[in-house]
């Protein structure tokens, strides 16, 4: 105690002091997660935001001029890392040319090609995988956001059996396949007669559909069926139908499942297809990142699901001629779509002449 009956006053504890880079360590730890991956906190930046850049047509063209060849990229389940990635698709597609390829947000990829003819070989020539997973791609488009989006199409080649020859021309086989898909290309051997056992074309599949196994075709006095054969699918489900997952992880063979534990409530007048349904199967949203991360192989099983409408019966591979652009005349690069020819029991059908190749829409 002090002189005159008082305390000391205390004297203040000395601060303790962080260097910057404790601070940047401590606040680094717990990042607030980014506006795009929290939507309640976009819908109110983007409603007090009435900021708008709007650029001119002059300006759009110039900046859109260097991607005009360019493919976007996404992987079918997690991808390897992208220094991996980037150097196995360097290597695998050194034959098309100078490829410069950088990593997007969403494990979306951007493929920047030499020339058209080298986008649309790699377009139209997969699948594509590396370690078992399937790399799927779709040509670049202006304002894409890859946060947000999902590959929704695939480019597949289809033969079409059963066809009658009368609509062998571009513009018939448009028109049946339109229910499917855009048509991107037709085959080389198709456009010139040289094959006529099936027309075989590459289409621009929706993958949120069920693939169709099979169409009519006619008119108001008769009709024919047309069998659909696919070629080097990537992972397709039997149970449903989708591409994007195997029938293990099937949404729909659960719902099978117990349906065969209690008794049908369905119409038994409804049992019959109706040959103006393209599908019997809702169609369903796929799920890159969440698709199974299993190599294809383990996801086709050798024995068709029971009861299922879809079968191994709808897979082929084949190597045929090179591609036919729908506009663009013959295409210059072999589209090699398979490594062993299979027979198939469908009736030899005859071609007719393709006129001209149209014009992509």
């Amino acid at each position: 105690m002090a002189s005159g009956g008082q305390f000391p006053q205390s004297l203040p504890r000395p601060h303790s002091t962080q260097s910057w880079a404790q601070v940047a360590s401590s606040s680094s730890r717990t990042p607030a997660p980014s506006p795009l991956h929290n939507p309640d906190l976009l819908v109110k930046l983007k409603n007090s935001s009435p900021t708008f850049v709007k650029f001119d047509g002059d300006s759009l063209s110039r900046a859109h001029q260097r991607f005009q060849h360019a493919l976007f990229g996404k992987f079918f389940g997690k991808p390897p890392p992208f220094e991996q990635v980037k150097k196995s698709l360097m290597d695998k597609w050194a034959f098309v040319g100078e490829l410069q390829i950088s990593d997007l947000p969403n494990g979306f990829l951007l493929i920047r090609c030499p020339s058209h003819d080298a986008s649309q070989h790699l377009l139209t020539n997969g699948p594509w995988s590396i370690n078992g997973l399937t790399l799927q791609l779709a040509p670049w488009k202006p304002f894409f956001e890859p946060v947000f989006a999902k590959l929704t199409t695939a480019a597949v080649w289809v033969q079409l059996h059963n066809l009658p020859i009368e609509l062998w021309d571009g513009e018939s086989l448009d028109t049946v396949t339109a229910h499917m898909g855009n048509l991107l290309k037709i085959d080389d051997l198709t456009f010139n007669l040289t094959r006529s056992k099936f027309a075989r074309v590459c289409i621009d599949l929706d993958l949120s559909k069920p693939l169709s196994r099979g169409f009519w075709v006619g008119d108001d006095s008769q009709r024919v069926f047309v069998v659909v054969l696919y070629e080097r699918l990537p992972t397709f489900c039997y149970t449903c139908g989708v591409i994007g997952h195997g029938s293990k992880s099937c949404p729909h063979a659960t719902i099978a499942e117990e349906g065969r534990t209690s008794p049908s409530l369905r119409d038994p007048r409804r049992s019959a297809v109706s040959s103006h349904r393209s599908s019997d199967i809702a169609a369903e949203n796929v799920d890159m990142d969440h698709a199974s991360d299993q190599p294809q192989g383990e996801q086709n099983p050798p024995t068709d699901p029971p009861d299922s409408k879809f079968g191994s019966w709808m897979l082929v591979s084949r190597r045929r001629g090179r591609a036919r652009s729908r506009g663009a005349g013959s295409f210059p690069v072999s589209a090699f779509v398979g490594a062993a020819a299979e027979e198939t029991t469908a009736p030899n059908i005859p071609v007719m002449s393709h006129p001209e190749a149209l014009g992509l829409v």
